[in-house]
């Protein structure tokens, strides 16, 4: 990831809440299932899921705009 890349994705983590940071962190920082998510976060599957699906492609979006 470049300096670009990097600049954005802070700044779009910037504008998450806690549990939507927490959600993207857990899954690609350390790998937890959606499964063991849900279980840290005391959230069901579904709204894990749900969530996971929304931040990525708002992730996917803020990537291809100036930070």
């Amino acid at each position: 990831m470049n300096g670009k890349d990097a600049g954005r994705m802070r700044a779009f983590m910037g504008t998450l809440d806690r549990t939507e940071r927490l959600i993207l962190l857990l899954f690609y920082a350390d790998q937890l299932s959606q499964a063991e998510i849900s279980l840290v976060l005391d959230l069901p599957e579904s709204r894990v899921s749900t969530m996971l699906g929304t931040l990525k492609r708002q992730a996917s979006e803020a990537m291809k705009h100036p930070a």
